[in-house]
C-alpha cells in the first residue's frame, strides 16, 4: 500500500480539531489515516452481476463498442453505452460483442444467466490473478511548454497527492526555452514516479500529449498542463474511489476555480452549474469538463489504440467523448483544482473567432471524426458545428474581402462548404469550380447594395454622408443613386466633385423639373438594380464603416427578412444632445415583428435601415401620392410582406434639426401625434394589426394527451379559454404556473410559426405551493413554480407549449389566439 507518490513520501500534519496517530504508527499509516478520514473511506459497495460483468469486459478490451452500437442502433434510443446495453440486455438477446464473436441467446427462465463473453474471460485469465504492486494505478499525464513561472506549482500538486495505490506522473515537456526543463528534472531527482520526457524538438500540443499517452501503464489517467494545478492532496483518492465503487463510469470530473492572470482577485467556478448524472448527450453539446479535473478509466491500456490525430482540436473533449462512448460519466461536487487563464494560454484568444482562425481547422476536422462515432447519434449535430465554424470562418472573409481566404477555405472543407455556403444565404448551385477571382465574380453578383441619396441644399453635410458610404468596408458591390429633391446648388459642386473621384459608384438622377420628396424617391428606387438598397441622407450619416457588411449579413443568412434596421445615435441640433435612441435602447438584436412597429416608430429613420430591394419596389403608388407618408409608414408597408430585424449595434446618426421630424422623445405632442398616425394606420392595414386596443379570444386544449401527473402539475391562468382579453401594443400576456413531480429546474417552451422561444419557469407563487402541499416539503425550491412571459399577436397567434423538467420534455397546451368578431358577446 502506497500512501504518496515519490520516495520520501510527505507526512500530512493532522489538521486543527483532528488528534495525531499513535507514536508507533509508520509515515505511510499516519497519512492514509487523514486521506481516509477526509474522504470518508468505509465499506466498499458490494458490485451487482452486471458490474462485474462490466468490468471484466472492459478490462479485457474484447469488447468493440463502436461496432456494436452501429450493428445495434436501439442502443442509442437507451441512453446507455454499449457495453451497459450488452451486459444488461444484448447477450441475453443473442447479439454479438464483436464482428468475430458469435452471440448465444439467452434461453433460461430465471436470473441464473451467465454473460457467456465474462465467463469466457474469467476462465482465461482466471480468478485469483494477483495485481503487480509495483505497476501504476493512475499515470497523471502532465504537457508543458514555456511554463517555468508555473510549473513548480503544478508539480507540487501532482507529487503532494495522498493514496493507498502507486501511481506515476509523466511530464513531457515540448522543447521549452525557458527553465522549465530545468524545474522538472529538480523534481524528479527527488520523486521517482515523476518521469521526466524531455523533446528534442517541438511536437505541438496534440502529439506531445500523444507520445505520453503511449506510455501510460495506469489502469486510471489524469492530466494536468504544466499552467494548472491540483489544490486537493486527496483528489486522485477520491476519484479512483469512485471509479472503483461503480464500475459502469469511465470518467469522473469536478469543478475547478478558474483565475484569471491579469486580473488578479478575479475568479469563477467552471462548470458554474452541472447535472448530477451529466449525459453523453450533455458532453456531445458541450465540453463541461476542464482538463486537469478528470480522471478516465482508460479505454486504451487493452489492445484498443489510441487514435489521436493531431490535427483536430480540442483534444480534451475528444477524449472526455471516447470515454463517455463507452461507459458513464461521473461528476464529483468538490473543487480541486485551478485553471489558469492567461496570456500565453493555448485557448487564451481575444475573441471566439480569433480561436477560430487559429484552430477552426482543427476543430472542424474534431468533429469530422466524431461524425463516425456513437452508431451516428450525433451525426447531424456534429455536421451543424462543422458548418457553423465554416460560416464564421468565411463571414471574416467577407468582413476583410479576403476572397483568396475563403478560396482556400473552401477547398480545405468540400465536403461542408456547398451547405455551409447556403446556409449563409449563397446560391449554391452555381458555386463556380476556379480560382479566386472567378468566386470574386460569383459573391459580388449576390451581393450588390445600392444606396439612395436626397440631397437639399447641404453641400458640407452631403460631402460627409457621401464619404460614409465610399468609406464602407466588406465584400460586396456598391453603387450610389444621387437625386435631388429641389434645384440643390450648394450640393451641386459636393456631388460631381465625389463623382469625379469615383464616376463607377456615384450616379446622379437627371431633373428635367425638380420633384417632391417622395416622388423623388421612388425615382432613386426605380434606379437601383441591385439585391439590397440602403438610404443615407445629409441629417442622417453612417458612422461606421461596416455598417453595411453588418446589416448585409443579417439580410443575406435569412431571406424572409425585408428589412434590417441598426441603433440610430439621436443629435438634438438645438440641444447640442448627442443619445442613442431610446426606445431602439429596450430592443434585443433580432427579430421584430409587425405589432411592435405598430406600436411606434421605432425604427427611427430609413438611414438606418438595409433593404431587400423586392420589398421595396413592391411598395404601393399610394404611399408615394400620400403627402402624411413617412418613413414609418414605409417600414410597416414593408413589415407587412416580410420580416424585420434589428441590429443592436450604434451605426448611424441623426440629426434632428426640429421638433416635425420622428424622435423618441416621450412628450404629450409627441404621443399624441403618435396615436393619430396609428389611428389612421389602423385604416391602411385594418383593425387588429396593434395599432388601438382590441378584445381577443382564445381556446386553449391539451396537446396530443393530457400532461401526466408523473411528470408534473401545470396550469395556465390567462390566457383563458373563452375569455375576452383586452391588451395594447399588440402583446398577449401568458401566465400560470408549473410544479414538476421530483423537482428540479423547469423550462416552458413556446413553438410558434416554426421558431421555438423558452422562459424559465422563476417567479414566486407561494400561494400554489401551499394549496398543493400545505405544510409538507415541496420539490420547488423557494416556491418558484411561476413563469410570465408575452407574445405578440397580428391577426392570429396558435402556440403549442412544452414543459422541459431537467432533460424531460412533455408537451402540454396548444393555444389558439384571435381577434373577437365585433357583436359577439363572450361566453
Amino acid at each position: 500500500m502506497q500512501t504518496t507518490a515519490g520516495d520520501a513520501a510527505p507526512v500530512r500534519a493532522p489538521s486543527a480539531g483532528l488528534e495525531a496517530g499513535p507514536a508507533h504508527e509508520s509515515a505511510s499509516q499516519r497519512g492514509l489515516g487523514l486521506v481516509t478520514e477526509a474522504i470518508g473511506h468505509g465499506p466498499r459497495p458490494s458490485l451487482e452481476r452486471w458490474q462485474e460483468d462490466f468490468s471484466t469486459i472492459y478490462r479485457s478490451g474484447l469488447f468493440d463498442h463502436a461496432w456494436y452500437a452501429a450493428r445495434y442502433p436501439d442502443v442509442g434510443l437507451t441512453d446507455l453505452s454499449p457495453l451497459e446495453h450488452y451486459v444488461k440486455y444484448g447477450a441475453r438477446l443473442g447479439r454479438q460483442p464483436r464482428a468475430d464473436c458469435p452471440g448465444v441467446p439467452d434461453e433460461t427462465a430465471d436470473a441464473a444467466f451467465v454473460n457467456p463473453l465474462a465467463a469466457s474471460i474469467r476462465r482465461r485469465d482466471g480468478t485469483t490473478a494477483q495485481a503487480d504492486p509495483d505497476k501504476p494505478v493512475v499515470s497523471v499525464l502532465c504537457t508543458t511548454y514555456n511554463h517555468a513561472r508555473f510549473i513548480g506549482e503544478t508539480l507540487e500538486g501532482l507529487v503532494g497527492q495522498i493514496t493507498d495505490f502507486p501511481f506515476e506522473i509523466l511530464v513531457g515537456d515540448d522543447c521549452s526555452t525557458d527553465e522549465t526543463a530545468a524545474i522538472i528534472a529538480a523534481y524528479a531527482a527527488r520523486h521517482p514516479n515523476l518521469i521526466a520526457v524531455p523533446r528534442a524538438r517541438n511536437l505541438g500540443s496534440i502529439r506531445n500529449l500523444s507520445d505520453l499517452a503511449m506510455r501510460v501503464r495506469g489502469e486510471f489517467v489524469a492530466f494536468c498542463e504544466g499552467d494548472d494545478y491540483w489544490t486537493d492532496p486527496t483528489k486522485l483518492q477520491r476519484q479512483v474511489d469512485f471509479l472503483r465503487d461503480h464500475p459502469e463510469f469511465t470518467l469522473c470530473f469536478h469543478p475547478v476555480r478558474v483565475v484569471y492572470e491579469d486580473m488578479p482577485g478575479v475568479e469563477t467556478i467552471f462548470p458554474a452549474h452541472c447535472a448530477p448524472q451529466p449525459s453523453l448527450a450533455d458532453l456531445a453539446t458541450r465540453n463541461f469538463i476542464q482538463t486537469n479535473s478528470v480522471l478516465y478509466r482508460w479505454r486504451y491500456g487493452a489492445g484498443e489504440p489510441l487514435r489521436f490525430d493531431e490535427g483536430i482540436a480540442p483534444g480534451d473533449w475528444y477524449l472526455h467523448l471516447m470515454h463517455a462512448e463507452v461507459g458513464r460519466i461521473g461528476f464529483l461536487p468538490q473543487v480541486m483544482a485551478v485553471y489558469r487563464k492567461h496570456a500565453g494560454g493555448m485557448w487564451a484568444h481575444a475573441s471566439e473567432l480569433a480561436r477560430h482562425r487559429k484552430l477552426g481547422g482543427a476543430e472542424i476536422a474534431l468533429f469530422r471524426d466524431l461524425r463516425g462515432h456513437f452508431g451516428g447519434r450525433f451525426a447531424a449535430s456534429f455536421a451543424a458545428s462543422q458548418r457553423m465554424i465554416f460560416a464564421r470562418l468565411a463571414e471574416a472573409c467577407l468582413d476583410e474581402a479576403d476572397v483568396p481566404g475563403l478560396h482556400s477555405l473552401i477547398a480545405a472543407h468540400p465536403d461542408i462548404a456547398h451547405e455551409a455556403l447556403g446556409e449563409m444565404g449563397f446560391d449554391i448551385a452555381r458555386l463556380p469550380a476556379g480560382d479566386a477571382e472567378i468566386l470574386r465574380t460569383w459573391l459580388e453578383e449576390q451581393l450588390t447594395v445600392s444606396v439612395v441619396v436626397t440631397a437639399p441644399d447641404h453641400a458640407t453635410d452631403l460631402h460627409r454622408c457621401l464619404d460614409g458610404i465610399l468609406t464602407q468596408r466588406g465584400l460586396f458591390r456598391l453603387r450610389i443613386i444621387v437625386g435631388y429633391e429641389r434645384a440643390a446648388q450648394g450640393a451641386a459642386p459636393t456631388v460631381e466633385a465625389c463623382r469625379a473621384l469615383d464616376p463607377d459608384r456615384i450616379a446622379v438622377r437627371p431633373r428635367a423639373q425638380d420633384l417632391d420628396p417622395l416622388r423623388n424617391l421612388q425615382d432613386c428606387i426605380a434606379a437601383c438594380d441591385s439585391r439590397y438598397i440602403a438610404f443615407c441622407e445629409p441629417d442622417t450619416p453612417w458612422i461606421s464603416d461596416r455598417k453595411i457588411a453588418k446589416q448585409l449579413r443579417m439580410l443575406r443568412t435569412d431571406p424572409r427578412l425585408a428589412l434590417c434596421f441598426n441603433w440610430v445615435l439621436v443629435h438634438r441640433v438645438a440641444e447640442g444632445s448627442l443619445l442613442p435612441h431610446e426606445g431602439q435602447g429596450r430592443l434585443a438584436t433580432g427579430p421584430i415583428r409587425f405589432s411592435d412597429l405598430a406600436g411606434a416608430p421605432i425604427t427611427a429613420h430609413r438611414s438606418g435601415g438595409l433593404y431587400r430591394a423586392a420589398a421595396l419596389k413592391r411598395l404601393p403608388d399610394a404611399f408615394f401620392a400620400d403627402v402624411r407618408a413617412d418613413d414609418w409608414l414605409m417600414d410597416l408597408h414593408v413589415a407587412d410582406a416580410g420580416r424585420v430585424a434589428f441590429l443592436r449595434e450604434i451605426l448611424s446618426v441623426w440629426d434632428i434639426r426640429d421638433q416635425r421630424s420622428w424622435s423618441d422623445r416621450p412628450d404629450a405632442i409627441q404621443a399624441a401625434r403618435i396615436d393619430l398616425r396609428r389611428r389612421q394606420f389602423a385604416a391602411i392595414f385594418g383593425r387588429g394589426r396593434g395599432f388601438e386596443p382590441y378584445a381577443l379570444v382564445c381556446t386553449v386544449a391539451d396537446l396530443d394527451t393530457a400532461l401526466s401527473p408523473e411528470f408534473a402539475r401545470a396550469h395556465l391562468e390567462a390566457p383563458a379559454t373563452g375569455a375576452g382579453a383586452e391588451i395594447e401594443d399588440g402583446h398577449v400576456v401568458f401566465a400560470g404556473w408549473v410544479v414538476p413531480t421530483y423537482g428540479g429546474r423547469v423550462t416552458l417552451v413556446a413553438e410558434v410559426d416554426g421558431e421555438t422561444h423558452r422562459w424559465p419557469v422563476d417567479q414566486p407563487r407561494s400561494d400554489v405551493i401551499a394549496a398543493l402541499y400545505g405544510d409538507a416539503p415541496a420539490p420547488v425550491d423557494e416556491a418558484r413554480c411561476g413563469f410570465r412571459f408575452t407574445l405578440p399577436f397580428d391577426r392570429r397567434l396558435e402556440v403549442r407549449l412544452l414543459i422541459k423538467a431537467e432533460d424531460a420534455l412533455a408537451p402540454w397546451l396548444s393555444v389558439t389566439v384571435a381577434q373577437k368578431a365585433e357583436g359577439v358577446a363572450f361566453d
